[in-house]
């Protein structure tokens, strides 16, 4: 019949229009619990990672700030809806209140310690790796605060591991050795560039392999002085030996990259005024965000990915 026809003909160009479209679209990713070891953690697996086999996705960590949780860090920095469309894994390990009752990380005790906070935030990332099929030279480490300043830790004392970094309102590395001394870091009177530098190319050791930085601070921090952006920076540009610094002005902050010998851009530092302490460019519904400002998030995965 007529109407017969014309059914199995829409049905037809239905069909054709899927298979011109490569397939039907992926399931919505997942956000997983697990815990390695006496670590917690959440996991993104987007969609796309669900779907089949494919090409090993690049692995991020995402490290909260104190009073944070993963769940909130994760709606504040949008990072889950980033690695929807980027196809990436999202690592979020989580600070328990017996480890420290403000959740924040213990970034001033000796990261090379074998069974400290540092080494066993390393043991899970590994574990993802090779559990997830996650893509070992791409893996990346990005936090605020506390969880910033461990990212700088596992950069000194796991390179084999973390390929990049990004840092909004951090410190040199080893700028406090004890909780009596993390007064003084937070406050810049004590982060040298240089002398962080050396001890983290030391922490390295033979392992010792080049880092990139994307760094981030807000001009009017109260809690972790803007003057340590300026030591975190020079940390890694002596790491690096970065010597081109091209400066720039993005809307009202101000931005600098650094690039290699080669003319690679391997580091780069973000100063946004009007923010405190806070994620530049979050999402209003986590903890300890600045929406007016350039969107941290999808720019420190452009910097340390693409």
């Amino acid at each position: 019949m007529p109407g017969d026809a014309r059914a199995r003909g829409l049905t037809a160009l239905a069909l054709a229009v899927l298979v011109l479209a490569g397939a039907a679209p992926a399931p919505g990713g997942v956000f997983e619990r697990g815990r390695h070891g006496e670590q917690p953690y959440r996991l993104y697996v987007p969609g796309a990672a669900r779907a089949g086999p494919a090409a090993s996705p690049p692995l991020v960590v995402a490290l909260h700030g104190c009073w944070q949780t993963p769940e909130d860090f994760a709606r504040g920095t949008r990072l889950n809806e980033a690695a929807e469309r980027r196809g990436l894994l999202v690592l979020y390990p989580a600070q328990t209140r017996q480890r420290n009752p403000s959740r924040c990380w213990n970034w001033f005790e000796p990261p090379e310690a074998p069974d400290g906070e540092t080494a066993r935030l390393a043991a899970l990332v590994a574990h993802v790796v090779q559990a997830r099929g996650a893509a070992a030279d791409r893996v990346v480490v990005v936090g605020l605060s506390a969880g910033g300043i461990m990212a700088v830790n596992l950069a000194c004392t796991a390179p084999d591991l973390v390929a990049g970094v990004g840092v909004a309102a951090g410190v040199p590395y080893r700028c406090a050795t004890s909780l009596a001394g993390t007064a003084a870091c937070l406050r810049g009177t004590a982060g040298d560039g240089a002398a962080a530098a050396a001890a983290c190319r030391t922490a390295m050791g033979p392992r010792a392999r080049p880092v990139r930085a994307t760094l981030w601070h807000g001009a009017e921090d109260s809690v972790v002085s803007p003057t340590n952006l300026e030591a975190l920076g020079r940390m890694f540009a002596v790491l690096h030996g970065a010597a081109t610094v091209v400066e720039e002005r993005r809307g009202a902050a101000r931005h600098a990259v650094h690039r290699d010998a080669a003319g690679r851009p391997v580091l780069e530092t973000w100063l946004i005024p009007g923010m405190g302490h806070a994620w530049s460019g979050g999402d209003p519904r986590g903890t300890h965000t600045y929406p007016p400002g350039p969107d941290a998030t999808e720019r420190m995965l452009d910097f340390l990915l693409d």
